[in-house]
């Protein structure tokens, strides 16, 4: 069980999307691990509806999407009875669990690790990702068959701190985290490898920017130590999850384009992590409450 010092400062209502599966078991398994006595779980399932609202909607599509949703909680509410639970509707999953965010004022979110396959996500889609995509509020991620080993309390923290990140909101959630479970924290600096690095040939501006993001890390670790590696962000990111019981790292939310340009490290990070993710989205400042 999680240690004697709770972290109902900082999570005090959390929002679990619950899928009928075994993802949901690990959402819920990881939500009570962050959560605390006092805290509010509330499980919630997505009732899907039409995306094209013009449409006239099929009432027995309707009708049958709400019992399905409300047959996900079934087992939840014979096991819990005093656990809160919803059914909304909505187009899709992730805009579904950022509105029940909204609705209850969550401080967190929690899902369970997509289990399909690279085919399955290109034609199903990935909920585990477009609940990532414009979160209200930060959201945990259970690693599969994370609840066979809920147990296991959170001993230590990594911050990942790759150059995308909103570093200094994820840093402000991981020092709050690590002081109120007493875990460890540790820090990982990733340096993406510029292109054309390994030339000898390095531009001024680049040098200067380099420096520049080495003087805001600093500034902002103040009284931590850290790590630096140089590589790609996800991948070290992932090596070093396996090192700490929870990761959590940034996420500046690019739009569509972004994502296709540069990739994501905390949506990568959601199929190769090896322990929990908390991605904290651009702009965080919901730290705690009085």
């Amino acid at each position: 069980r999680i240690a004697a010092r709770s972290i109902l400062m900082v999570f005090q209502t959390i929002v679990v999307g619950v899928d009928g599966g075994a993802g949901g078991v690990d959402a819920m398994a990881l939500a009570r691990r962050l959560g605390a006595p006092g805290s509010e779980l509330i499980a919630v399932a997505i009732a899907a509806v039409d995306p094209q609202p013009t449409r006239k909607v099929n009432p027995d599509f309707d009708r049958d999407a709400r019992e399905e949703a409300h047959e996900r909680l079934v087992d939840l509410r014979a096991q819990e009875p005093d656990l809160r639970t919803e059914v909304l509707r909505s187009s899709w999953v992730g805009a579904g669990l950022h509105d029940a965010a909204r609705r209850f004022d969550a401080d967190l979110i929690v899902v369970g690790s997509c289990r399909r396959g690279l085919i399955g996500r290109v034609f199903a889609g990935d909920d585990t990702r477009d609940t990532l995509r414009g979160a209200p509020c930060p959201v945990a991620v259970a690693t599969r068959d994370f609840a066979l080993g809920a147990d296991r309390p959170i001993a230590s923290i990594g911050l990942g701190w790759a150059e995308d990140a909103t570093s200094d909101d994820a840093l402000a959630l991981a020092r709050a985290l690590a002081a109120d479970t007493d875990a460890q924290l540790h820090v990982l600096t990733v340096r993406a490898q510029p292109s054309g690095e390994g030339d000898g040939f390095a531009t001024d501006a680049r040098v200067a920017d380099e420096a520049e993001r080495v003087a805001s890390r600093a500034a902002a670790l103040a009284g931590l130590e850290a790590t630096t590696t140089t590589g790609a962000p996800a991948h070290e990111l992932a090596r070093f999850a396996g090192e700490v019981d929870l990761l959590i790292v940034g996420s500046q939310q690019r739009g569509p384009l972004g994502r296709i340009v540069l990739g994501s490290v905390s949506e990568q990070l959601t199929r190769d992590c090896p322990r929990p993710l908390l991605v904290v989205p651009r702009a965080h400042r919901h730290v705690g409450r009085a």
